[in-house]
């Protein structure tokens, strides 16, 4: 259905023909017969002249055919990494009409009120900002994973119901439909199956596990949450701050392209004066 992405587009595909998909993010009239159109995908925005009497408004769903060319003097855009180039003689094919969506889907969405932008979170998605959060979790969950697994470490998923074994909070219940009166419990943390897995001979073990609390929301405490949970045998506590810097620090490169420097570490009364 595509050829590329739209933010890939760069002074390099001119005389190309080109298939684009996504989202129209503008609408600029010039006269009768002339539009020109910001198509957005997850990667970036790309601009399309089109026929002006094309129907074609804000969040329509799009399949864009035409030529790559050079923007004409004076109208190139440096604030798009495809600010050079456009997409010309266009032949426009609307996949999914849409509705005038309730507040815009970009930058100006930061000030309206959250739970208007919850209430609509498939429009909330689709802005930069939150596709660029999705992508940097993305990234910083598989640097963990390539830096743990470097290590020796053995991902294992653990089960997300089980026995209630009560700890320090409050625990989600599951009623059991085939035992009435009985109830699962969903993991405050994977603390027991991980010793299991050690007693086990798994001897190095992680996931990047989902925890449950039913706790009282605060702004740093939420009811479900995600960690790095790790666990290892024959170990001291040397190996195990080392394992953990070097996932933090595989990730911090990831997302930036630059390599930290190494974690400080400091004894308890270092980090109290």
């Amino acid at each position: 259905m595509r050829t590329h992405w739209n933010g890939e587009l760069r002074v390099d595909h001119i005389g190309r023909e080109v298939a684009v998909c996504g989202w129209v993010h503008r609408r600029r009239d010039h006269g009768e017969h002339l539009a020109f159109v910001d198509l957005r995908d997850r990667t970036g925005i790309v601009q399309c002249v089109v026929d002006g009497a094309a129907e074609l408004r804000s969040e329509y769903v799009v399949r864009i055919t035409g030529t790559i060319r050079r923007r004409p003097d004076g109208t190139d855009n440096p604030a798009l990494a495809t600010g050079e180039i456009e997409v010309g003689d266009c032949t426009v094919e609307v996949l999914a009409a849409a509705e005038a969506p309730p507040f815009p889907v970009d930058e100006r969405a930061d000030a309206v009120d959250e739970n208007v932008r919850l209430r609509h979170r498939y429009l909330d998605l689709r802005r930069e900002r939150m596709q660029r959060n999705l992508s940097v979790r993305a990234t910083v969950n598989s640097a963990i994973r390539s830096a743990m697994e470097r290590q020796g470490f053995t991902e294992v998923e653990t089960p997300m119901l089980m026995p209630s074994t009560p700890e320090g909070a409050r625990e989600f219940l599951v009623p059991s439909r085939q035992r009435p009166g009985s109830f699962y419990a969903l993991p405050q943390s994977p603390q027991l199956f991980k010793q299991l897995l050690m007693v086990g001979g798994t001897e190095r073990y992680y996931q990047i596990a989902r925890c449950l609390r039913d706790e009282d929301l605060r702004a740093d405490r939420q009811y479900e949450f995600m960690q790095l949970d790790a666990e290892a045998s024959f170990v001291g506590q040397d190996d195990v701050l080392a394992f953990i810097s070097e996932a933090v620090m595989d990730a911090a490169e990831a997302v930036t392209g630059e390599r930290p420097p190494p974690i400080e570490r400091m004894t308890w009364h270092e980090a109290l004066d």
